[in-house]
């Protein structure tokens, strides 16, 4: 995970929280996770189903400044394609049908992202020499938990990282 600095003051990201999707000598894609949008997903997906599905009222989030398809993040092996470095307990999907069938997944933790952030060769590097960024490991109760609390508690834990990096021991 990208958590911001708090000197970052940039608006795109202030107290943003991003999972790194990938990240590579052609650049780096990433979804912020706490940020919502007003709209439903009952207010951009035609719903030809029979019924409303149980996720039809789930919050959209912004995934960054770049204009992009609606992807979900979710937790249900084998959907989609891994995030890779994430040991297989985060998955991504774009794909119209899987995107309807975990409308109905009330079993699963999922987070609909349209839009996304990117950065251009050496650009995510040079913010994190930079102090922009701080880095964590993705932990699913960071990736799916509640966007209020996502970035306090990412700074929380980067601080524990650090003081236990310093203990003797």
């Amino acid at each position: 995970l990208l958590v911001a600095s708090p000197y970052l003051n940039d608006p795109n990201f202030l107290r943003s929280v991003l999972l790194i999707v990938n990240h590579g000598s052609d650049g780096a894609f990433g979804l912020s996770l706490n940020r919502p949008t007003d709209q439903r997903l009952s207010d951009v997906l035609e719903m030809s189903m029979p019924m409303t599905p149980a996720r039809a009222d789930d919050y959209i989030f912004e995934g960054g400044p770049v204009e992009g398809p609606l992807l979900a993040l979710h937790d249900l092996s084998d959907l989609g394609a891994p995030v890779v470095g994430h040991d297989g307990k985060t998955w991504i999907t774009g794909d119209e049908d899987h995107l309807r069938m975990l409308l109905t997944r009330v079993d699963a933790s999922v987070r609909f992202i349209a839009h996304y952030s990117g950065w251009g060769p050496g650009q995510l590097d040079a913010e994190l020499g930079a102090g922009g960024w701080m880095v964590l490991d993705a932990h699913p109760e960071l990736v799916f938990g509640h966007h209020d609390h996502i970035w306090e508690a990412a700074v929380k834990q980067c601080g524990l990282d650090v003081i236990a990096s310093l203990s003797p021991g």
